[in-house]
């Protein structure tokens, strides 16, 4: 290379000033300036820009985790079931409900808050914890609507200075739990602790082939459909319900025995696998082909 030539890096600066010469006007403009920045920019650094210029954009509902999949405590509670939860789920934070009101939250409980307690029982020989003294240990739950936006949640959790809140609908009814976590993986996508089981709790694999039969996948009910839409190529309706197992309860327009009971939709076979309690928590789809037959109804 000749003395006079330019090397790739002052072109890459050249461009780079070239890029930065015009402000963005709009959102849109901003998005599209940041996703051109991939021939200057590391990618993890272009997603984590587009993770945070999403966040207006993503509501709450869309990233929080789901009633049925919610851990909570009740505030009567005996000690030892209490510690019978932690050890089995290894949360950091529960939501505690009140004794006569699944649909009440009194706050939000630290599993490190227990420690004193704990400390107390050993040395006085305590094997139960009292209603009023659970109450007593939880601290102050953050109440956001499922349809706030995320980066609304972040200025809230950043002000009041906890890192859970709790979701609740229109009408007022607890839907869910969201974190700081939840937030941050929006960003930077997920984030795997020495607790979790990877297989089971990331996103990544909540849309699974099923290995013994043909165009079939095992699908969460809490995967959300333009996820599934995303991955399967399939073009679900997303307007009124957000997941897969809401989409399901829609067609099925009721609350019995769920479990076996099949919908067709589209081209696709959906078959509930799995129920706990009223809340759907695991789905066949199978891709139907042209001319097979369908049995639809309870197996």
């Amino acid at each position: 290379m000749s003395e006079d030539a330019p090397s790739p890096s002052s072109w890459s600066m050249r461009g780079l000033k070239r890029w930065l010469s015009t402000a963005p006007e709009t959102r849109d403009e901003l998005i599209r300036l940041v996703q051109d920045s991939r021939q200057f920019l590391e990618p993890d650094t272009v997603d984590m820009l587009e993770g945070v210029l999403d966040l207006p954009a993503t509501q709450v509902r869309e990233i929080m985790t789901p009633r049925p999949q919610v851990v909570g405590l009740h505030e009567s509670a005996s000690l030892a079931e209490v510690m019978d939860i932690i050890l089995e789920t290894t949360h950091s934070r529960y939501p505690v409900f009140d004794s006569q009101d699944d649909d009440a939250v009194i706050g939000i409980l630290l599993a490190k808050d227990l420690i004193p307690l704990l400390v107390h029982m050993v040395r006085d020989q305590e094997d139960k914890i009292s209603s009023k003294r659970l109450r007593d240990l939880v601290r102050q739950p953050l109440y956001i609507s499922e349809s706030a936006r995320s980066d609304t949640l972040l200025r809230s959790l950043q002000r009041t200075q906890v890192h859970m809140a709790i979701v609740v609908d229109e009408f007022g009814n607890f839907g869910g739990v969201v974190t700081m976590e939840d937030l941050l993986e929006e960003i930077v996508g997920d984030i795997v602790d020495e607790h979790d089981d990877f297989d089971a709790d990331s996103d990544i694999n909540n849309i699974v082939a099923d290995p013994e039969k043909p165009n079939t996948w095992r699908v969460q009910a809490s995967t959300v459909i333009e996820d599934c839409n995303d991955e399967l190529g399939c073009h679900f309706d997303d307007t009124d319900v957000d997941t897969m197992g809401g989409l399901v309860m829609q067609t099925l327009g009721h609350v019995g025995d769920l479990e076996g009971e099949s919908v067709v939709i589209d081209d696709w076979q959906i078959t509930i696998t799995d129920v706990e309690g009223r809340f759907i928590q695991n789905l066949e789809l199978t891709k139907i082909k042209p001319g097979q037959q369908i049995l639809i109804g309870s197996h």
